[in-house]
């Protein structure tokens, strides 16, 4: 069965969805050291759908929407009466097919290694937003379900989780084995981090929860920040800090359109992009144990 972990911060601008498309793909994409391939697949579960647009041509996005191929189509039998005032209950309990919705990024020729996605949609928004006096069991057990599949198809899967508690950051968590938590090393980083603790504690399912890993992101090339040094010196996060970060290139800032990613860059950097991100992904490999 694959593993699965949601990447997320209560705090934003941390550069979550960042994190999620580069060690995906780079998961996907490369065998790391002598290991064997992954089959990676991530799901936008953010209604923002920054992610989909990172790894998705225009056309291909709009076919998939235009489709049903969305998390939408996760949590809903259909998305003819969305009401941003009251959340549609589906009356199906069974979600559609892991292979009925994906949209394939990368495979490699001998199948070792996979990377897919299930993109996101504007019309998410409308299940974050709507209020309903209504159970929400049936989106609870089909979201659950759907990973159920995604587990016995795939090695990985990583979901990009938007930042605010709500109805999508509760079934995430509760479906994940581990969270990755990006943080910038900035002055209200160690109070966001202990907010995400809390929340992780507060969605176990009994004494069952995610992992944390902490990553940080966007650090500088050269020394270790104050805040950084007092977060990893901080006790009850220290355990949790990866001991490679995810340093500041431009590489790791253009990908658009489903290109401009660092693997495919040749802009000054590139290289020590790229090294870096292996790096990250190598060790993240070996926590998550894949």
């Amino acid at each position: 069965m694959g593993v699965v972990v949601t990447v997320m911060n209560m705090k934003g601008g941390v550069g979550k969805t960042t994190v999620t498309l580069h060690l995906g793909g780079i998961l996907g994409r490369y065998r790391l050291g002598t290991s064997s391939g992954l089959r990676v697949l991530l799901i936008d579960y953010d209604p923002q759908f920054n992610l989909s647009q990172a790894m998705l041509p225009p056309k291909a996005y709009f076919a998939a929407e235009k489709a049903r191929k969305t998390t939408l189509s996760v949590l809903l039998d259909d998305d003819l009466d969305l009401n941003p005032y009251h959340l549609q209950v589906p009356g199906s309990h069974v979600p559609p097919s892991v292979t009925d919705i994906v949209s394939s990024i990368y495979a490699s020729k001998d199948g070792s290694s996979r990377l897919d996605l299930v993109p996101s949609t504007l019309d998410l928004m409308y299940v974050a937003l709507g209020q309903t006096d209504t159970q929400v069991k049936p989106i609870e057990e089909r979201f659950e379900k759907f990973i159920t599949q995604c587990k016995s198809l795939y090695d990985v899967v990583i979901i990009d989780c938007h930042p605010a508690g709500s109805l999508f950051t509760k079934t995430s968590l509760r479906n994940s084995d581990h969270v990755l938590i990006p943080v910038v090393p900035q002055r209200y980083s160690v109070r966001g981090i202990g907010l995400m603790m809390n929340f992780i504690a507060a969605k176990k399912q009994g004494t069952r929860g995610p992992q944390p890993h902490i990553l940080f992101n966007a650090t500088a090339r050269i020394g270790v920040s104050t805040q950084e040094s007092q977060i990893r010196s901080t006790t009850e996060f220290s355990q949790y800090c990866m001991n490679n970060t995810l340093k500041r290139y431009a590489a790791f800032a253009e990908p658009e359109d489903g290109t401009g990613f660092v693997w495919f860059s040749r802009k000054p950097y590139s290289t020590e992009a790229f090294r870096n991100l292996m790096a990250v992904a190598t060790e993240f490999r070996q926590r998550i144990g894949v």
